[in-house]
């Protein structure tokens, strides 16, 4: 430290206004200032991958077939089969969910899509004979969905994940 100290004295010296004052406040703003970039480089390292393209069509990830297994309140869990999700024509963020509630392929739910995220507004299928609703979320290439299905006897409460077949 005193070796350190003689160094920065001597350099000092070129300065003209040279004392043991500025040294000293010198050496404390250079040990502070080091770690506070320090630290400021990793958080700003850290959230690098949480940025997402902002020219990436969000309703891109949502498309194509899924495998859907489905836990029911009223049907139990278990329950694995087919879902396909378009793009509704003429409409940038909304799709269809073919096959929802496994109700068969001509029955769709539609949804609005906004982010990683996913609205089923309140609509009907089934012939108009099930009332569903509920929303869902894109993450890690899995699709979760939590919705109801209301058949007027029934009240289902429902957890569908959606996987891309293998």
């Amino acid at each position: 430290m005193i070796n350190r100290q003689k160094s920065l004295v001597n350099f000092f010296k070129i300065w003209p206004f040279h004392s043991k004052v500025n040294i000293e406040r010198h050496c404390n703003i250079r040990y502070f200032i080091l770690p506070v970039l320090l630290v400021m480089t990793l958080f700003i390292g850290g959230c690098a991958g949480e940025f997402e393209d902002p020219f990436e069509d969000p309703v891109e990830k949502f498309l194509g077939n899924w495998k859907a297994t489905e836990t029911s309140i009223v049907f139990g869990s278990g329950y694995v089969y087919d879902v396909s999700i378009s793009r509704i024509s003429g409409r940038f963020s909304e799709v269809y969910i073919q096959n929802f509630y496994m109700q068969g392929q001509d029955q769709r739910a539609r949804a609005l899509v906004t982010g990683n995220n996913l609205n089923i507004f309140e609509q009907t299928i089934a012939n108009g004979t099930i009332a569903i609703k509920g929303s869902g979320q894109f993450s890690a290439g899995v699709i979760t969905i939590n919705y109801t299905a209301n058949s007027g006897a029934d009240l289902d409460v429902v957890t569908a994940i959606l996987r891309r077949p293998v």
